[in-house]
């Protein structure tokens, strides 16, 4: 009963993936049988950064998941976090796949954090005031479109921060053949704006019909970008990477700036930039 493990880590980049032999699986499903209760109780994490290992079976022929498996479309999977035990078993069982680009150290350190920190990061912070929204094309805040299975797990920060979901995990100049050249508001910018997007000092100006509305771009350094954008209340929201849309950032607050909000290893601010809807991704 081979299993295909999915760090989740990255919210523009695809998740780094592999695959765990009959022997290793039987230990590792063993162990989530033995704690399905503990996590039927965690809310899933809604973190920037490290939210933990999505365990999914790979059905052979007449082979069954087992029963504590949560049905994710066609395939079963698991949702594994705050489990230390396995979570350091399942990063030693990554073999190559986590030793590329110091992945593995990279995870340590971010299970270490989020560890210390727990994922009380969850709980819906204070109503704060939003900022005016002067896009009359801004996008309303519209998480049941983003979070079904046919959009979720095939859209990325870039596609909600463009509103388009074209179900491809959009890269940033990938549709205008200017390809992102390092993980960097230097790399990543340039692919942005032969895209369309324009960069912008502030999102506090004016922009008539047609002429879009405000993102932002932000990148953990060397590791990954992510994408904010104002929706028509003023306040900002985003998608990271294969989880659901969200306007709260990683304290659980809601975000009036992304320029100050909370956005774990995130820490560079790029711009804000003005996208519409004419701008051209995939």
């Amino acid at each position: 009963m081979p299993l295909l493990v999915t760090v989740d880590l990255f919210s523009g980049r695809e998740n780094p993936s592999f695959v765990i032999g009959d022997d290793e699986s039987r230990t590792i499903l063993s162990n989530l049988e033995a704690n399905q209760s503990r996590l039927a109780e965690l809310p899933r994490p809604s973190v920037l950064g490290y939210r933990g290992f999505r365990v999914t079976h790979i059905a052979g022929q007449n082979r069954q998941a087992p029963d504590f498996f949560t049905a994710s479309g066609p395939e079963e999977s698991y949702q594994v976090y705050d489990l230390p035990d396995i979570e350091k078993q399942l990063m030693e069982l990554s073999g190559q796949a986590l030793r590329d680009d110091n992945l593995q150290a990279l995870l340590s350190s971010e299970f270490e954090r989020t560890s210390r920190t727990g994922w009380a990061d969850t709980l819906a912070g204070p109503k704060v005031k939003c900022p005016p929204c002067n896009a009359a094309d801004a996008p309303a805040y519209d998480p049941a479109f983003w979070n079904t299975p046919a959009r979720q797990p095939h859209n990325n920060c870039y596609n909600y921060a463009n509103n388009q979901a074209t179900n491809t995990f959009a890269q940033p100049g990938r549709a205008t053949g200017k390809p992102i050249t390092a993980l960097s508001c230097k790399g990543v910018q340039p692919s942005a704006q032969s895209d369309g997007l324009k960069p912008c000092a502030n999102f506090s100006g004016s922009l008539k019909a047609g002429q879009g509305w405000y993102v932002a771009l932000v990148i953990w350094p060397g590791r990954d970008y992510h994408w904010y954008r104002q929706d028509n209340v003023g306040c900002w929201s985003h998608k990271p990477g294969q989880t659901a849309a969200r306007n709260t950032d990683s304290s659980g607050n809601q975000i009036t700036d992304p320029k100050t909000c909370d956005r774990g290893p995130y820490i560079d601010f790029c711009t804000y930039m003005i996208t519409n809807h004419s701008v051209t991704i995939k």
